[in-house]
């Protein structure tokens, strides 16, 4: 096997790796709500934590592939939307990995996932953290299809 060749398929394997615990997220989110209809205000920040760990699994996937493909991960303060945006670019050789509708979703999680780690939880807006409630399961369908097609193009071409 060609060394790119064999870089990519490690790359596929470690964001496959990441995209499991996307499932398991999503799996246990379900199982949540379903145990939980009504969230009270300490079950809303169990919620969020739900939320919160999507995105850092979406992007420890950025960050493989910036890492691996990219030169390395943005700096600066904004390097987190930095990162996400790459992800909608073709940068040299590689392709958009997101598309623009799921990248906008994403942006939301991104936002969320900040004034989860920067606020106390007992400022969580329960209207907001419902709303990406309503489109997490989804939205993690999505990208998980989307990130499984860049890894099978990825492993398939040499173009990389």
């Amino acid at each position: 096997m060609k060394k790119d060749k064999m870089l990519f398929v490690r790359i596929a394997a470690d964001i496959e790796n990441e995209l499991e615990n996307v499932r398991k997220v999503k799996s246990d989110f379900l199982e949540f709500r379903g145990a939980y209809p009504i969230i009270d205000r300490f079950l809303l920040r169990a919620l969020a934590s739900f939320l919160e760990d999507f995105y850092n699994a979406c992007e420890k996937v950025f960050k493989i592939i910036a890492e691996e493909l990219n030169g390395g991960v943005p700096k600066g303060e904004n390097w987190h939307k930095t990162l996400l945006n790459e992800m909608a670019t073709r940068i040299g050789k590689r392709p958009a990995v997101l598309s623009p509708e799921l990248t906008q979703t994403l942006v939301a999680f991104l936002g969320f996932r900040h004034i989860v780690r920067h606020v106390y939880g007992f400022i969580l807006d329960a209207s907001k953290v419902e709303d990406l409630a309503v489109i997490f399961p989804k939205t993690a369908d999505r990208f998980c299809a989307e990130i499984g097609r860049f890894t099978k193009n990825m492993k398939q071409s040499d173009a990389h």
